[in-house]
């Protein structure tokens, strides 16, 4: 991908942009500041008052529902690949400390199908950036500390994105394997779309729902908060980054 689709600006940039271009167009008395300063102080109330960026959010995780096991055939054997998202190196602290909340969220939806599965193979993946050691080997030494067979562990150490990690697995393990995917919901569509185009048939696991809906969990309109301008930051990442790869389709 791209570098600026790499590390997309935070949503926050896009109003400070606002605030100046709107300050400037004020101090010219420029015919449109009234109206820019309009919509913009619109868009911020809408991106930081919670329900709109929690319906977004909502409307891409809904796409698929979390891993219903009674359409899991537990005679077969299953390869259950869970994609990284980050982890640090942080030697004083064991290896599912080191792994971010993310990573260690969808490791854990991993080890949860492994435990239910007779026959079932956990594929750590992602590249480390300068580091000597990968963050499939971090999940892997978390893995085994939260239970998991040595043996029943394999690593893709090289991935650095979502289709490299396609790749990686392609390559390593061909295009006739069981595999059950698993990463976050709101991350989930664009993962699976993009194991589909390298020819592998994949059973989505999403886990780490950002929307939810429970008595204590409130999702209406609600005063500004940096959470929400969060969620909504989280929504723009992935719309532009499933757009791109819909018209390029690398990443």
């Amino acid at each position: 991908m791209l570098n600026f689709l790499k590390e997309l600006p935070n949503i926050g940039l896009y109003f400070s942009i606002w605030v100046i271009f709107a300050y400037w167009l004020h101090k010219n008395k420029h015919r449109l500041a009234t109206l820019v300063i309009t919509i913009g102080i619109v868009l911020f109330l809408v991106s930081a008052t919670s329900y709109v960026p929690k319906k977004l959010i909502a409307s891409i995780e809904s796409a698929y529902d979390p891993i219903d096991f009674n359409h899991i055939d537990r005679s077969e054997t299953y390869y259950i690949h869970v994609l990284g998202a980050g982890a640090s190196r942080d030697a004083r602290l064991p290896a599912s400390m080191n792994l971010n909340q993310e990573t260690l969220i969808r490791l854990i939806e991993g080890i949860r199908i492994y435990n239910y599965l007779d026959q079932a193979v956990l594929v750590t993946s992602a590249a480390s950036t300068n580091e000597p050691i990968s963050q499939a080997e971090i999940s892997k030494k978390a893995a085994i500390s939260l239970g998991v067979a040595k043996e029943d562990i394999e690593m893709l150490e090289t991935p650095t994105s979502t289709l490299e990690e396609a790749l990686a697995f392609k390559t390593g393990y061909g295009t006739d394997k069981n595999i059950i995917l698993v990463t976050s919901a709101v991350h989930m569509p664009r993962a699976v779309e993009i194991f589909r185009d390298q020819g592998l048939k994949v059973i989505p696991a999403p886990t780490g729902y950002l929307y939810k809906e429970d008595e204590t969990s409130y999702n209406g309109i609600t005063l500004p908060s940096i959470r929400s301008l969060e969620l909504m930051n989280i929504y723009q990442v992935t719309v532009l980054k499933s757009w791109y790869y819909k018209m390029f389709k690398t990443e």
